[in-house]
């Protein structure tokens, strides 16, 4: 699942209508340390992305908002979180060990199902990591070359050793003028193993839940450095999805990528593989892809308005809902039929989720909202 950069930063303006005016005034890297701050009608301002933890649902936002609601509750609950950046995505292991992303470089933990976060990351130590691994990365090349006497093989290590130059020149140059790199998904494959994506193909990966972080850039063929947008996991593969239509797979939990032939060329935000194994891919002017062969060939799915399509989740009773601009929310079955309604607001939906009585709870640009069942055709604003 995700969203775009430029969306998000027109939808964020809003939130100036929610949240306290002491916020506006937290400007800067200062965003990275200042607490959220609490929001009388949180729920009502920009969110981004929602979870499901056991029984409870989380979902985060701009201003470092994020909200936890009991799945047999009507209320919404501000979390403690000690930061104020815009958070771009969440996952879960389990009811209980949780990570969000967003801008600034900031990365977050919970251990306790959503109610209290802690730093694990920040946008100074990323710019630390980056420097360290590029750099690390220029010397191990310029060695390789020295030793090699293949002409072909030195052609190759010279290539990676001008891109590796300059990721570290890049990341030398963000130490003088401060982070600004954010991340745009995040996905928890079990309670250590931790993957993250973000802007200018940043890729990382923690195996010891967030106590140290790796830099997997290099892994992922991205010579133009396209923005990774999503992160789905299979039965098989992980994948990675992005701007320009890139799709990539892992067979080894993100050590190496094989790049897969393309259905589109624009930009992807929506990454999904479904309770059938199968993988689904979207993004702008309402492309929607279908692979049942773990992303070698493709089927096309349309819905009615051609809007960005910004995540995509299970149905309930199999097939997967969609969420897009102009508050377009899609189903699309196990047989492939399209059905398509639109939420009165008209909002940005960038996500939902699937509640116990099969109701959808919606987030984006206007906060919370509810959309019912498919099975009726009643649309209402929590």
């Amino acid at each position: 699942m995700r969203r775009t950069i430029v969306g998000l930063g027109i939808s964020c303006a809003l939130t100036l209508l929610t949240v306290p005016v002491a916020a506006q005034m937290v400007t800067d890297y200062e965003v990275i340390t200042a607490p959220a701050l609490v929001a009388p009608k949180a729920e009502r301002a920009v969110l981004t992305e929602i979870a499901v933890a056991g029984e409870r649902l989380i979902a985060v936002g701009d201003y470092g908002l994020i909200l936890t609601r009991e799945q047999n509750s009507s209320d919404w609950i501000q979390a403690n979180v000690p930061t104020s950046v815009l958070f771009t995505g969440v996952s879960f292991a389990n009811a209980q060990r949780g990570w969000a992303v967003g801008h600034h470089g900031v990365i977050v933990a919970t251990s306790d199902g959503g109610l209290t976060w802690q730093r694990q990351l920040d946008g100074f130590q990323f710019i630390e990591l980056q420097q360290n691994y590029w750099g690390n990365l220029v010397e191990e090349l310029e060695s390789a070359i020295d030793a090699s006497d293949d002409e072909a093989e030195i052609e190759e290590l010279e290539w990676a050793l001008e891109n590796a130059t300059f990721q570290a020149e890049n990341a030398d140059f963000a130490a003088e003028e401060g982070p600004t790199k954010p991340f745009l998904d995040v996905l928890a494959l079990d309670a250590n193993t931790v993957l993250v994506a973000g802007a200018y193909g940043t890729l990382l990966r923690s195996d010891d839940g967030g106590a140290s972080w790796n830099l997997l850039d290099a892994n992922v063929e991205n010579p133009d450095g396209y923005h990774f947008n999503g992160l789905a996991n299979g039965s098989e593969y992980l994948f990675l999805a992005g701007e320009a239509g890139q799709i990539f797979r892992s067979a080894d939990r993100g050590d190496s990528w094989e790049v897969l032939d393309s259905p589109y060329y624009g930009s992807f935000f929506g990454l999904h593989v479904d309770q059938s194994d199968r993988l689904w891919v979207a993004g702008l002017r309402g492309n929607i892809f279908m692979s049942d062969d773990q992303g070698e060939t493709y089927t096309q799915i349309r819905l009615e308005d051609t809007v960005n399509i910004n995540s995509i989740v299970d149905a309930a009773n199999g097939g997967v809902y969609l969420v897009g601009n102009a508050g377009v929310v899609g189903y699309v079955d196990e047989q492939g039929e399209v059905e398509q309604r639109t939420h009165s607001s008209g909002a940005i939906l960038t996500d939902l989720t699937i509640n116990q009585d099969g109701s959808l709870t919606l987030v984006g640009q206007r906060g919370v909202l509810s959309l019912e069942s498919f099975d009726t055709a009643s649309v209402e604003q929590e």
